[in-house]
């Protein structure tokens, strides 16, 4: 190669949104990163410096640990990328390979390209091939078509790919060689795939010819590995191909994974320590002593029968314990409360890790029920079931725990059209309850949620038809995702939900947020929800959407404080489609503007878009009070749509501020 000093080609293209829909479908473990490609690649220098090199930062650190890379077994792409195979290759490299022998397979018995993916499973792959093709005069065109196939090949398989263009080399003409890395750079750009212009990052390094026996070896091809274990100083950078390229690729996986692999799985950090507890979480007051007829329950049978012979008005009293439940569990009768003896939550557990059913606790037939103080885990399915097609009323469900449910923790059926205003679940309450799952959902949670219809993404927390007069508030939800991110609402209200009013809630770490509709309805049905309000929550890091509405009227979204600044997505606030008389008023966003696709177009008022708010307490774990009296926040809001108090309770002034939280003066 001849060349004068080079600027290094950027993948500026927004492929991080590409690439999110890849993501989707991988289906392995996370942090397998696998390099492929020619004897650059199958080499023990060339991934040194990430499986046991010295001088990273704490951030490589932890970037090489999440990559498995001190492992010495499949687990780790970096160890297949270098293990010996007989016939001069590795498990996913080979010498003297060109792209169509990559494609295909058979170098020195190397597996197919599908063979390689489908055996090794990896997240990321960064794939350095060309330089065999060129010193074997394969021309541009049949390279770059190889490359575009083997590219989409691991797109179709849920891996992302890594371009990477060719280092210089002296094995073929200069020409040709620049006619590849054009064809990459360009290919790149067109499939919106990320890219490491490795021929530009040597040559501004290493200008003209000085490339040569510095960072490529004298034979013209084979990168030196001169400190290969680094450290990553500018001057080792400078002077060993092997390191510079290894750093380059660390770098992109740190970019890949920022950008797309934690905004599909956020590391959830209320999640640490096991069942979530904070200071500033809402808190329900401590229920009277019932009155009325009480009933004890200590045992398993006990509860059963206690549910199947209850009679309207009585108070089933749960002892602190553990119950494994060995059946679906069914309340049939007006005006029961069930409930935990101490008022702890947490003590009485319901849990459905060894029933016989897909449901945990249903309602038919009733009304003015009430379910309180205790915890339900462990369902495929559904936790509190409400038939709403046999009639249910007036039922509150207040302080408590569903835990690791995997289709929804409050779920509200379909009523038929012909008793439908009869039947429709009226002044309904879900209040102080805290929803949270462990993990991500897989398939082998819900044997129904399949890669033919789902793909392990038929998970939400409340999910309600036909509601009218609900009130969702102060309620917690955490860590609600699907297999690949695409969960649905943390609070989900459709089907022509009337009346109902959404507050106070907290919701970190969910696919999606609090969601007003969606693009599809039921028969007969115009308007997914009307005269409904959803006001002064906290919604952190929902990438899906934070607050969500299509196919409204006369609904308004007031006073919400939403945290998402690296949001791919970009839907903090969303609203699609018609939605009539929407308003959407004083909410605080921490990212992106919000997304006004309404046709008529929502009323925007007053609201407040940040790049990054720096005035919350606690972001990164979903705390968004204010700090500090923040002069675009604090006495901002519009008068004629200001909610009387705020996520705390706290009343406003009579100019209060953007967002959930009123600033009170206190210094927090």
């Amino acid at each position: 190669t001849r060349s004068e000093a080079v600027e290094v080609q950027k993948d500026t293209w927004d492929w991080a949104v590409s690439m999110l829909s890849v993501a989707r479908h991988f289906d392995g473990a996370q942090g397998k990163v696998a390099p492929m490609g020619d004897s650059n690649t199958y080499a023990n220098p060339a991934g040194r410096w990430v499986r046991i090199g010295v001088g990273k930062s704490r951030a490589e650190a932890a970037l090489s640990r999440w990559m498995y890379s001190h492992r010495e077994d499949e687990h780790n792409g970096w160890w297949l990328a270098a293990d010996d195979q007989p016939e001069g290759r590795s498990w996913t490299a080979a010498s003297g390979v060109r792209s169509g022998e990559f494609l295909a397979g058979g170098k020195g018995g190397l597996p197919s390209l599908d063979e390689m993916l489908a055996a090794h499973s990896p997240q990321i792959v960064s794939i350095l091939l060309g330089t065999n093709d060129l010193h074997a005069g394969v021309s541009a065109p049949v390279f770059l078509a190889n490359m575009e196939t083997i590219l989409r090949t691991c797109v179709d398989a849920g891996v992302i790919p890594i371009v990477n263009t060719l280092p210089p080399t002296n094995w073929g003409a200069t020409e040709q060689l620049l006619a590849y890395n054009h064809g990459l750079i360009a290919l790149a750009r067109r499939l919106r795939l990320p890219m490491i212009d490795v021929y530009g990052e040597f040559l501004t390094r290493r200008p003209a010819e000085s490339w040569l026996g510095t960072l490529v070896g004298q034979d013209g091809a084979h990168l030196t590995p001169v400190n290969a274990a680094g450290p990553a100083t500018e001057q080792n950078l400078m002077d060993g191909g092997y390191l510079l390229r290894c750093w380059l690729q660390v770098r992109k996986v740190a970019q890949i994974k920022a950008r797309v692999i934690d905004v599909l799985w956020p590391p959830a950090s209320l999640l640490a320590e096991g069942v979530p507890r904070r200071a500033w979480f809402p808190k329900a007051r401590r229920r009277e002593p019932p009155s009325g007829a009480v009933v004890p329950v200590a045992t398993v049978e006990d509860l059963l029968h206690a549910v199947e012979v209850a009679r309207p008005g009585q108070t089933i009293l749960l002892a602190d314990g553990h119950y494994m439940l060995p059946r679906y569990l069914e309340i049939r009768t007006d005006s029961l409360t069930l409930r935990g003896a101490s008022g702890d939550r947490h003590a009485v557990v319901l849990d459905g890790g060894q029933s016989t059913a897909g449901e945990l606790l249903g309602f038919s037939r009733c009304r003015g029920v009430t379910v309180a103080d205790l915890t339900i885990q462990n369902s495929k399915w559904n936790g509190f079931k409400i038939n709403s097609d046999a009639n249910v009323q007036e039922l509150t469900i207040t302080n408590c725990v569903i835990h690791n449910i995997w289709q929804r923790g409050v779920k509200g059926v379909v009523v038929p059209e012909a008793v439908r205003e009869e039947f429709r679940p009226k002044d309904c309450r879900v209040q102080y309850c805290l929803f949270y799952n462990d993990r991500p959902k897989r398939y082998a949670d819900d044997e129904a949620d399949t890669p033919e219809n789902f793909q392990g993404n038929y998970i939400g927390g409340l999910d309600v038809m036909f509601a009218r007069d609900w009130v969702i508030s102060d309620n917690v939800f955490i860590g609600i995702q699907g297999r690949s991110g695409e969960g649905r609402g943390a609070i989900f209200l459709w089907n022509d939900s009337q009346g109902c009013i959404i507050e106070r809630n907290v919701i970190v770490d969910c696919d999606a947020g609090v969601s007003l509709g969606n693009p599809t309805r039921a028969p007969g049905v115009e308007v997914h929800c009307s005269d409904c309000i959803v006001r002064n929550n906290f919604v952190t890091r929902a990438h899906e959407n934070g607050i969500f509405a299509a196919l409204t009227r006369d609904s308004q979204i007031q006073h919400n404080s939403i945290h998402d600044p690296a949001s791919a997505l970009q839907r903090l606030i969303r609203v699609i489609m018609d939605n009539q008389n929407l308003v959407v008023a004083n909410n605080l966003l921490s990212g992106p503007p919000l997304q006004n696709q309404s046709n008529p177009r929502a009323r925007l008022v007053g609201n407040l878009t940040v790049p990054q708010a720096g005035f919350f307490i606690a972001p990164a774990e979903g705390d968004l009070h204010l700090r500090e009296a923040a002069d675009e926040v604090v006495g901002r809001a519009e008068q004629a749509w200001m909610t009387v108090d705020d996520i705390d309770g706290t009343q406003r002034e009579p100019v209060g501020d953007i967002g959930a939280d009123e600033w009170d003066g206190r210094v927090r």
